[in-house]
């Protein structure tokens, strides 16, 4: 993969008005901290790039695993104006009274009631009534469990956590066939829980259970189409197999160098739909997204003085 500062990411750099991001793992430092480095260090590095970028014109926009309130008090927080939450289940613009919240349910949709905030009247509940849990829960003892996380409120997608086939044809895909509903395990990336039951797995991954037919990558696409954007407009970047398929739909892509992974490097030189404008970062999380920023801001500003004409030659 070619690093951020190569002729060849400079040139792709320049063209570039959306950023697609993960954000755990990515813009975020371990804890999912903004406000520090990967070390965990006080820092103000990627809030003053968050800003400048802002001040190009440059919109960043958030996508996520997590669930709206999260999403929502981050978007606001970092002066942002959207968010792509629960793997591509959600998109919302803005908050408060001005807030507007669509699902994207992809090869199914949310039968009976209405699709509003009502307790109970979400997706998700479907996806609990269906059986997919325990069926896989059962069939995968001591490889995957539940991941439960205190005061999140999912609306479309179940968290689970642990490390199974989740590729195309593989064993969970096969299982999930048995359910009437039609569900897809996405694998969102590695996490490390200070507690766990699982045995013998070297690194835990957080999946969702969620609507098949939805991702990351496909509510990208959606935005994208929505916002009448060019491929060259457009850059994801995120550290998972599920940012890597935001990668077929944008122009470019950013693979976060969290941990050295030939399988998902693999799989990114696979899937990205163009792999000349495939990159990589030289240091992890928030760090990585700094140095994405700042190779950014370069180009832009580099192309902004290319392409200016001195006073004297303009009509």
């Amino acid at each position: 993969m070619q690093h951020l500062d190569s002729a060849a990411a400079q040139t792709v750099l320049a063209h570039i008005t959306h950023v697609y991001t993960d954000l755990d793992g990515t813009l975020l430092a371990p804890g999912g901290r903004l406000l520090t480095n990967h070390q965990g260090e006080p820092c103000l590095k990627l809030a003053e790039a968050l800003v400048e970028l802002k001040r190009l014109g440059i919109e960043v926009i958030i996508v996520t695993g997590r669930d709206v309130p999260s999403s929502t008090e981050i978007m606001r927080l970092a002066n942002m104006d959207q968010f792509i939450a629960e793997m591509g289940c959600i998109t919302q613009f803005g908050y408060g009274a001005s807030r507007k919240k669509t699902y994207n349910l992809g090869e199914w949709e949310l039968k009976g009631g209405t699709k509003g905030d009502a307790e109970g009247d979400v997706p998700l509940t479907l996806i609990m009534q269906s059986g997919a849990v325990e069926l896989l829960l059962n069939h995968f003892k001591g490889r995957l469990e539940e991941h439960k996380l205190v005061g999140v409120k999912k609306e479309v997608t179940y968290l689970l956590r642990g490390s199974v086939d989740t590729s195309p044809g593989g064993e969970v895909e096969r299982l999930l066939s048995e359910i009437d509903l039609p569900l897809q395990l996405m694998d969102n990336g590695i996490i490390h829980p200070k507690r766990h039951g699982l045995h013998d797995i070297e690194h835990v991954h957080i999946y969702h259970l969620m609507p098949r037919g939805t991702g990351k990558g496909q509510a990208v696409a959606l935005d994208i189409a929505a916002k009448g954007l060019k491929p060259e407009q457009t850059l994801a970047i995120g550290d998972a197999r599920g940012d890597i398929d935001m990668g077929a739909k944008t122009g470019s892509f950013v693979l976060v160098n969290n941990l050295k992974d030939s399988a998902l490097e693999k799989y990114a030189k696979a899937t990205v739909t163009n792999p000349a404008a495939l990159f990589a970062t030289c240091l992890p999380t928030a760090d990585g997204w700094t140095e994405f920023a700042h190779a950014l801001l370069k180009a832009k500003r580099s192309f902004n003085l290319s392409t200016a004409a001195p006073k004297s030659l303009q009509p």
